[in-house]
């Protein structure tokens, strides 16, 4: 296939074990929910995969392809990241309407998996944001929880709720936490976005294992931290904020899992560069003005909107680069 169509075309060779590597997240992200809440955010998370796949299946059954493409575990990502965003009190229905969306409307249509345009489970995230605020951004309290009940819908005012991190930095509060629990992630949170050091350990696995580019990855986290550091909220210390701002909301959730998606991640270097630098600027950017708690996934969908820009135009910018260079080392006059 030609190299200068845009990123969201092709495909990757290593699509199955980078699936894998993706899933794996579930075991710790699962096991620290299941710790601070029971059994509930993992039957949300499993209930959401179900339904992802099931969507996909249905899609295979419609356009008379064969099911093994169940197979390649894009799907059952989507759904997992998906579930791993809601709070852990949403109702089971939510996150599965949100993967039924993300397959239907942002991957399907457009071929099924390497060619979907946009990041289909922000697209689901982003859909739910916006259709059911209350239930995504309503928190049960860490401290005052153990177990949440199984009950589809939790009774009312049987639950204490705590605002997250986002919420009180929009409101231009500083969280009552201290530096030690943001980083444990001892704070109210979506189930899958609320523990730091396990989220920085998966990415350092993920970049080892070349399932995330370091060239996304590291502009990034470091662009995050320097627009939180010199950009500092009024009423928070520089260090405080800074750990405050880049653990709240989807930030690192976001530079985890989906700013590595391998469809819609510009293909060179210099792409992903300027891919993640730019979605780190959206992303606090929005944090702060956007009209919504987490914003992540509406910076990562405009990114995904011109990453076949930047990918087109980082392979002219590499062509010309290594001209340059051949015309520096000599090559130019010996050709």
């Amino acid at each position: 296939m030609n190299k200068y169509l845009a990123p969201h075309i092709r495909t990757e060779a290593k699509t199955g074990h980078m699936m894998m590597d993706v899933l794996l997240a579930l075991v710790p992200l699962g096991i620290f929910s299941y710790i601070n809440y029971g059994l509930r955010p993992l039957i949300i998370v499993l209930l959401t995969m179900l339904t992802a796949i099931l969507c996909e299946a249905i899609c295979c059954i419609l356009r008379r392809r064969s099911l093994a493409a169940l197979g390649d575990g894009s799907a059952a990502v989507t759904g997992m990241l998906i579930g791993l965003i809601m709070s852990p009190m949403v109702d089971y229905w939510v996150p599965m309407i949100g993967a039924a969306i993300a397959i239907f409307v942002a991957k399907a249509p457009f071929g099924g998996f390497g060619r979907n345009v946009f990041n289909p489970a922000a697209v689901g995230v982003a859909a739910l944001t916006y259709c059911f605020p209350q239930q995504m951004f309503t928190y049960p309290a860490i401290s005052s929880v153990t177990t949440l009940p199984l009950e589809m819908t939790l009774p009312a005012d049987s639950i204490i709720v705590e605002q997250s991190i986002a919420a009180h930095l929009q409101a231009g509060a500083a969280p009552a936490l201290s530096r030690t629990q943001l980083l444990l992630g001892d704070f109210a949170g979506p189930i899958g976005a609320t523990a730091p050091l396990i989220l920085v350990a998966f990415v350092t696995y993920m970049m080892v294992r070349r399932t995330a580019s370091p060239w996304t990855v590291i502009p990034y986290f470091v662009t995050c931290v320097a627009i939180a550091w010199l950009f500092p909220l009024s009423g928070m210390g520089r260090i405080y904020g800074t750990v405050a701002q880049v653990c709240a909301g989807y930030v690192l959730f976001s530079g985890v899992f989906l700013l590595n998606d391998p469809v819609t991640t510009p293909r060179f270097w210099l792409g992903r560069l300027f891919y993640g630098f730019f979605t780190a600027i959206l992303v606090m950017l929005l944090q702060r003005i956007g009209r919504v708690e987490a914003s992540s996934c509406f910076a990562i969908l405009i990114m995904n909107a011109v990453s076949p820009i930047i990918d087109r135009w980082s392979w002219h910018g590499l062509r010309r680069l290594k001209k340059l260079v051949h015309r520096v080392t000599g090559g130019g006059v010996n050709g």
